[in-house]
């Protein structure tokens, strides 16, 4: 009785900090508006001519506009903050986000396993002002997620192309689960053609996967995550047995009640919402957000564009939310430099992305990922072509439509079995070899025992610390694939660890790396709320953690400080909100 009592008292003093520390009171009077026509210029300068110009070239787009009742000047100081500890607002470390985009504060400071700087004020009013967005492209961010009337015949045209789903139960499925959770119906169907397209996958068959889990579905991926194919999928599996989920429609409404909860019924209806919190729908302002990355919105919505694209259905009657405030500047804040100089306008060639769903943008020729893609047929525009190959492929440097810069793979590597074109220029889009892309010659192998940093997007080695990092449930196997060398694994009873076995704080490589999986504090191998506790009681000095590789696992942001980020962290991962990364 008296430990939980304790206990209690822990997490209502951890909510208290949480609370003082992250939020204020606001006296807000926020209206919603259908009134286009009658928006003041003055006012709102620009808004009203850039939604019109979007009305003439989509005639079936509808918009509101959210009068947020705030001061610019005073959303941009209270989303500028945290500096030092968890900035509310990270860009990635990456050349496109150079310069001006990084907060002079903390400087050269990196957060998040050192992936992420400080973002500047410039870069917060570039992102946030919506004059920047309000374009055929990354308006989508804006989209309505809350329930609004459909046309079965829109419906109907996003699903032509997939036989799967294009059944008059599902249909109903899923309109009923969107009226009863409060979620617009385009926006499910999007989500469940990007996560299953055509409905070949183990996880909405039906017929279970190794023999295992016959009979349930998982229609959203929800819990399938993890190391390999695997893992995924068995994960997934589990996860839908867990939810009862012995048919296609009973995983839709479970899945459609799991992606409603966390922040669409809060008011936070919109990708843009729920990244900077300025709804006060839940009597508070700024805290309540998903994740500290400023491009989020951006990127998200252009997944969805994407899909819409892919089934043909871009123009149908879709509503966007645009928030607005008072003392906006007279015209769109202007994107930051990344040299302090004028970013040169570039003549040069334009590639269609042949890579399904995605490639990923990185900052050096097969260099650390930056945070950005770009999806299937997105054109993007060739600044540099790569003479030589890294990794065995060629790296062009590319601009996406949105600015972003970085390095992306033209072709598959040469130790890939089938050869593919990633970037297929606009006038040859048939994804064959031509003069200007010719098929690799033989690589050198990267030699990444000579590197001081060695990474994936699961794993991280540092060959001076002689520590390895890694994000929950990736594998001995994981690692195997990122060192290409075997290696044995002991626990800390010094016992040899199975390849199958998932990684856990304090396991011992080749007697010489230390692993710490960033959550398990424990060292059990899993993130629960053993872990949480074992953060709390540190925080209020109850009972330290006092082995060095527990502390890098329960630094869970990799930014040097054990504190309620770090929790937080935990709790969106427990929650499905959101994944640790590395």
């Amino acid at each position: 009785m008296k430990k939980k009592l304790i206990f209690i008292l822990i997490m209502i003093i951890l909510i208290l900090q949480y609370f003082c520390f992250f939020t204020k009171t606001f006296a807000v009077n926020q209206t919603i508006s259908q009134d286009i026509e009658n928006i003041d210029s003055n006012t709102y300068p620009q808004i009203k001519e850039m939604i019109q110009n979007l009305k003439n070239e989509h005639p079936n787009w509808n918009f509101k506009i959210l009068y947020t009742d705030l001061d610019w000047n005073e959303v941009i100081e209270n989303e500028y903050v945290g500096h030092g500890s968890s900035p509310r607002n990270l860009v990635p470390t990456s050349n496109s986000y150079a310069g001006e985009w990084i907060c002079p504060i903390c400087g050269n400071a990196t957060y998040d396993s050192g992936k992420w700087h400080c973002a500047s004020q410039s870069a917060l009013k570039y992102m946030m002002d919506p004059r920047n967005s309000l374009n055929s492209s990354d308006v989508f961010q804006f989209l309505e997620l809350t329930y609004t009337d459909y046309k079965i015949e829109t419906i109907q045209a996003m699903l032509k192309k997939y036989d799967f789903w294009n059944n008059e139960s599902y249909i109903n499925a899923i309109i009923e689960a969107s009226k009863k959770y409060n979620v617009n119906v385009y926006y499910v169907i999007a989500r469940i053609l990007q996560e299953q397209g055509n409905g070949t996958s183990p996880l909405v068959k039906g017929e279970g996967y190794n023999d295992q889990y016959v009979g349930v579905y998982n229609v959203f991926n929800i819990g399938a995550s993890g190391s390999g194919k695997d893992n995924v999928i068995l994960n997934g599996l589990a996860r839908a047995e867990q939810e009862g989920w012995t048919s296609i429609e009973l995983s839709i409404d479970g899945g459609v009640e799991f992606i409603s909860k966390g922040y669409i019924n809060r008011g936070q209806n919109t990708m843009y919402l729920q990244k900077f919190d300025v709804d006060n729908s839940e009597a508070g302002l700024y805290w309540h957000q998903y994740q500290q990355n400023i491009m989020a919105p951006q990127n998200e919505g252009t997944k969805l564009r994407v899909a819409f694209e892919e089934c043909e259905s871009i123009d149908m009657d879709y509503t966007f939310i645009i928030p607005v405030y008072k003392n906006m500047p007279n015209t769109a804040c202007e994107r930051p430099n990344t040299d302090n100089n004028e970013t040169p306008e570039i003549n040069s060639n334009l590639v269609k992305c042949n890579a399904n769903p995605s490639l990923r943008l990185r900052d050096n020729p097969n260099g650390t990922y930056i945070g950005e893609k770009i999806y299937l047929n997105e054109v993007v525009t060739v600044i540099e072509k790569a003479t030589e190959k890294v990794a065995g492929t060629y790296w062009d440097f590319v601009r996406k439509s949105n600015g972003v810069e970085g390095y992306a793979a033209r072709s598959t590597s040469d130790d890939e079995p089938v050869y593919k074109l990633y970037l297929v220029p606009v006038k040859e889009d048939n994804g064959k070899d031509t003069p200007d892309n010719p098929t690799p010659d033989v690589p050198e192998n990267p030699d990444d025992e000579n590197k001081e940093i060695v990474e994936n997007e699961k794993i991280r080695t540092n060959n001076t610390t002689n520590e390895i990092t890694s994000i929950p449930n990736s594998t001995i196997t994981d690692l195997k694939e990122l060192l290409g060398a075997e290696i044995v694994v002991k626990n800390s009873n010094g016992e040899v660890v199975s390849n199958e076995s998932n990684l856990a704080t304090g396991y011992v490589v080749n007697d010489k790396y230390t692993i710490s999986v960033l959550g398990d504090v424990s060292g059990d191998g899993v993130v629960n709320s053993a872990d949480l506790l074992s953060i709390q009681k540190d925080l209020l000095k109850v009972k330290e953690i006092d082995i060095q590789c527990r502390k890098k696992a329960a630094d869970v942001n990799q930014d040097g400080v054990i504190n309620s980020a770090d929790l937080l962290k935990i709790q969106k991962q427990l929650l499905g909100v959101s994944n640790i990364e590395i």
